[in-house]
């Protein structure tokens, strides 16, 4: 995985997305809110940068190592 790779932490429902494609965003936030057991988990950006690609969808199934967002980390 590259920097700025965002990536499914455990076995969930893609709820949300709360970014669009080249948004510029910053390390911690929000990106994706996943629900598991009823339970709601944003997936925050680990880098500053700009929205490449959004690989999920709401209502996806995900597992762990699935690929929700790319972001493409500022120089």
């Amino acid at each position: 995985a590259k920097a700025g790779d965002v990536r499914t932490p455990f076995t969930a429902n893609v709820c949300e997305i709360s970014v669009k494609e080249g948004q510029e965003v910053k390390a911690g936030e929000k990106l994706v809110v996943l629900e598991a057991m009823k339970m709601q988990t944003p997936v925050n950006s680990e880098v500053d940068g700009v929205v490449a690609k959004i690989v999920a969808k709401v209502g996806d199934a995900v597992q762990p190592g699935d690929e929700l967002v790319k972001v493409t980390p500022s120089a």
